[in-house]
């Protein structure tokens, strides 16, 4: 990925980009040049980007304009709209924790499958960042990236993010990175991450 392939991009996730990871993220593309649109919904899935599924523990979104909006409870965004409305290049995905809790894997396969060709059938490349490491469902993420593998493939190049995430022992409620040892993992991540998107190809 670089910027002569990118110049507008979409970025969408959960919990982790409603907090400091995604306000990192949305900050490093942002002054790299490229236009940017982040909405963020927390225990978001994929269908939930379909379905509209209100999220009840944050919603963080900073539109093109760089107007943040921020709230507790709101409706998931429906993917194909934003997708109209902003025009991106790329779309940079950070879903897949919240399938620790769907016992059935193929539908977590399809749910993902079925977001990978909304985007690429508005003509869109995407970009996906995978789950950071984290004190609790440590030993679920193995299974975690199975699961985006299978469903992106080759359509979607895809950060792992446990090589840059180490959650701290203690402190924090185990997942989340929004506390204050855990805030320079979550700079650390994010600009690892906008470091393998802006590289050249």
């Amino acid at each position: 990925m670089s910027l002569v392939l990118a110049s507008t991009v979409l970025i969408i996730g959960n919990s982790h980009l409603v907090g400091p990871f995604g306000w990192y993220l949305d900050e490093n593309l942002r002054k790299s040049g490229l236009q940017v649109a982040t909405f963020a919904s927390c225990g978001s899935i994929a269908k939930w980007w379909t379905s509209g599924q209100k999220t009840t523990c944050g919603f963080y979104s900073n539109n093109l304009k760089g107007e943040v909006f921020k709230a507790t409870v709101h409706p998931t965004p429906i993917l194909s709209q934003l997708l109209l409305e902003v025009r991106p290049d790329t779309v940079l995905v950070e879903l897949g924790a919240n399938y620790v809790n769907t016992p059935s894997d193929d539908f977590a396969i399809n749910d993902l499958k079925a977001m990978v060709k909304t985007i690429k059938d508005s003509g869109a490349r995407c970009y996906w960042i995978g789950s950071p490491d984290s004190r609790k469902y440590r030993a679920e993420r193995p299974r975690i990236y199975r699961l985006i593998t299978e469903a992106v493939g080759s359509d979607c190049p895809i950060f792992n993010s446990m090589n840059v995430t180490s959650y701290p022992e203690t402190g924090g409620d185990g997942v989340h990175y929004w506390f204050k040892e855990g805030m320079p993992i979550a700079r650390k991540w994010a600009d690892a991450v906008s470091m393998d998107f802006l590289r050249d190809p």
